[in-house]
C-alpha cells in the first residue's frame, strides 16, 4: 500500500503537467473532470481491514469539491513509510468524515463494504470518461452541473479461523486443550473449515501426518499415539489483499488400535506398471520376506511373485510384482492364507482372503459412456439425410442409464457422428484399436460400420473399418473389437468420428480408444 501512494503521487503529479485531450476532449478549456484510485484499472478497489486507500480528485475549474467518508474510516496525512503498519498516528484531527482536499487517503478499521463518495460542482457541463468506453456524465442541478459518484471499497477482515470436527456424524469438542479426541486407528474424523471472516480461499490441513486441502477434510487416521493437528489458512489473489492465519487445533487426537478387523477394502488393481495393488483398511508395519504366504493365478495357473512390500506412497497398500509379463485380457485372482507374520501398525494381523480378482489396467486412450458431455457428440455436417437422427438415449444402455442412438430410416448416405471437443492423446508407434458395444434393433440392415480417428476436427487419419455387424445378434448387446492401427504422430488432438451407410436403428455404449495388451 505504502508503495501505491508513491506512485499515486508521482502519476497525480503527471497528470497536472499533462493535459488530457488525448484521451478525453473537454467541452471547454475552463471545466473537466477526473480521478483516481489506488485500484488503479481494477474494477474492484479492495483492501485489508486496518489499511488504507487513496484517491484523487484531478478534476479542473469546479466551483466546489468534496470527499465523504462513513464511521469507521478515517482521513490520514502523510508522510508515511514503509515500516509504517499501524497508522493511528497518522488520522487528521480533529476527526471528520468530509474533506475538501483534492487527494485523501483513507484507513478503514471495519470490515465489510464501505462508500467513499466525490461531490464536485462544475459551471459548465462534464463527463468523465473511463476505460471500455465508459462516460459518467455531470447532472444538472439548479442550474449548475453536478458529478457524485461513490466508491466502493471491499475491506478484508483478518481471518479469524472456525472449524467443526464431526465423529460418526456428531459434532465433538475441541475448543480446549483438555479435549481429547479418541479415534481408532483406520476410522476417519470429518474436518469442517466453516470460517467466513476474512474470507480466507486456500486451506491446508495437516494432522498426523496427513495433508489434505479440502473445506470438509475426511481425515483417516492410521498411526497409534497421540497427535496435534492444525490448519493453515490464507486468502490470494491478484486483486485482493493477502491474509494467511495458522490454527493450532488445540484438542489432542488419541489413536488407539482398532477393534475391527484387519481386511482388504476395497477392489484390487492393476497398476500401469504391472503391479497388482491390494488395498487394506489399516497401515501395515515394516515387513518382509511374505511372499511364500501368496498366491497370484494367472488364467488358473499359478505365478512366480517377484516381489511382495508395502506401498512407498501409502502404507495402507500392499504391492505385488510377478517375474512374468501379465495382460489386459488376464484374469488374474490373489489369495493370502493367512499363515504370515504380516502386521498393521496397531498390532491386527490381516484376515485370510482367497481368489479375489484383479481389476486389470485397461490401457484406455479415452472412453465415453455416453453418461455426461451429451452435446459433445454431434451429427456430422453433411452427411446424414434429413430422415436420420442422431442422439443420446436412455432407451438402452450397457452401463450406466445413457448410450448413443443412430437411427437411419433409409440408407444411400452416411449416417455419422463426430466428437470435436473431447480430443486425446496417442504416441507414435503403439498400436490402438476401438471397442464398443452395440445394441442392433431388429430389422436394421448394416453391411458394415466405420469408426475413425480423426486429427484437429476433420482430418481423417485411420479408418476401422469392419463388418462384424452383420453377424451381429439383434436386440442384445455385443462387444465389438475392431482390427489394430499404429499411429505415426503422437499427439494430444486426435479425436472420434463414427459412422456407416446402412438402414435401421443401433445403439453404442462404452465407446473407447484401447492400446493393444492382449496375450500373445
Amino acid at each position: 500500500m505504502k508503495n501505491k501512494l508513491i506512485l499515486i503521487a508521482c502519476i497525480i503529479s503527471l497528470f497536472a503537467a499533462c493535459t488530457s485531450s488525448d484521451d478525453y476532449d473537454a467541452p471547454n478549456s475552463f471545466s473537466d473532470v477526473s480521478w483516481y484510485t489506488s485500484a488503479f484499472r481494477s474494477a474492484t478497489l479492495g483492501v485489508s481491514v486496518n489499511d488504507f486507500a487513496s484517491f484523487s480528485d484531478l478534476s479542473q475549474g469546479e466551483l466546489s469539491h468534496s470527499w465523504t467518508i462513513e464511521e469507521g474510516s478515517f482521513f490520514l496525512e502523510g508522510p508515511i513509510t514503509r515500516s509504517d503498519s499501524v497508522y493511528d498516528e497518522f488520522i487528521i484531527e480533529p476527526r471528520s468524515l468530509e474533506t475538501e482536499d483534492k487527494t485523501v487517503h483513507v484507513l478503514f478499521t471495519e470490515g465489510g463494504l464501505k462508500k467513499v463518495r466525490l461531490y464536485n460542482v462544475f459551471k459548465d457541463s462534464v463527463a468523465f470518461k473511463g476505460g471500455d468506453d465508459f462516460i459518467f456524465p455531470a447532472k444538472r442541478e439548479s442550474g449548475q452541473w453536478v458529478i457524485d459518484t461513490t466508491f466502493i471499497v471491499d475491506v478484508y477482515d483478518t481471518i479469524v479461523p472456525q472449524i467443526l470436527i464431526r465423529q460418526n456424524g456428531v459434532v465433538i469438542p475441541h475448543e480446549s486443550v483438555s479435549d481429547i479426541i479418541t479415534v481408532e486407528a483406520g476410522s476417519t474424523l470429518e474436518l469442517v473449515d466453516v470460517t467466513t471472516i476474512g474470507r480466507p480461499n486456500t486451506r491446508s490441513w495437516n494432522i498426523a501426518g496427513v495433508t489434505n486441502t479440502d473445506s470438509l477434510a475426511v481425515i483417516q487416521f492410521n498411526k497409534l499415539g497421540e497427535f496435534k493437528g492444525n490448519l493453515n489458512l490464507s486468502r490470494q489473489g491478484e486483486e485482493i489483499p493477502g491474509d494467511y492465519e495458522n490454527y493450532k487445533i488445540p484438542a489432542t487426537f488419541n489413536v488407539i488400535p482398532s477393534s475391527l478387523p484387519f481386511e482388504v477394502s476395497a477392489e484390487l488393481i492393476e497398476l500401469e506398471n504391472q503391479t497388482i495393488e491390494v488395498p487394506f483398511n489399516g497401515e501395515f508395519a515394516p515387513f518382509g520376506d511374505q511372499e511364500p504366504f501368496f498366491t497370484v493365478n494367472v488364467n488358473g495357473s499359478p505365478f512366480t511373485i517377484s516381489s511382495l512390500a508395502r506401498s512407498a506412497t501409502d502404507a495402507t497398500k500392499l504391492e505385488i510384482k510377478l517375474v512374468d509379463q501379465i495382460y489386459r485380457s488376464d484374469v488374474i485372482t490373489v489369495t493370502y492364507d493367512g499363515n504370515g507374520t504380516l502386521e498393521s501398525t496397531d498390532t491386527r494381523s490381516p484376515v485370510a482372503f482367497t481368489d479375489l480378482p484383479v481389476a486389470m489396467f485397461q490401457h484406455e486412450a479415452i472412453k465415453f459412456d455416453f453418461e455426461t458431455g451429451a452435446g459433445n457428440f454431434v451429427p456430422r455436417d453433411g452427411e446424414n439425410l434429413a430422415t436420420t437422427t442422431i442422439e443420446i438415449s436412455t432407451e438402452q444402455a450397457a452401463s450406466g442409464t445413457n448410450s448413443i442412438k443412430m437411427d437411419a430410416a433409409a440408407s444411400g448416405n452416411w449416417s455419422a457422428w463426430i466428437n470435436y471437443t473431447d480430443t486425446f492423446t496417442l504416441q507414435a508407434g503403439v498400436p490402438v484399436m476401438y471397442e464398443y458395444k452395440i445394441y442392433k434393433v431388429s430389422g436394421t440392415a448394416i453391411n458394415f460400420l466405420a469408426p475413425w480417428i480423426n486429427r484437429g476436427g476433420n482430418t481423417t487419419v485411420q479408418q476401422f473399418w469392419h463388418n462384424t455387424i452383420q453377424s451381429a445378434p439383434f436386440d442384445e448387446w455385443t462387444t465389438i473389437r475392431t482390427q489394430l492401427a499404429t499411429p505415426s504422430n503422437t499427439a494430444n488432438d486426435y479425436n472420434m468420428y463414427f459412422r456407416h451407410s446402412g438402414s435401421g436403428t443401433i445403439y453404442l455404449d462404452d465407446v473407447r480408444i484401447i492400446e493393444a495388451d492382449e496375450r500373445p
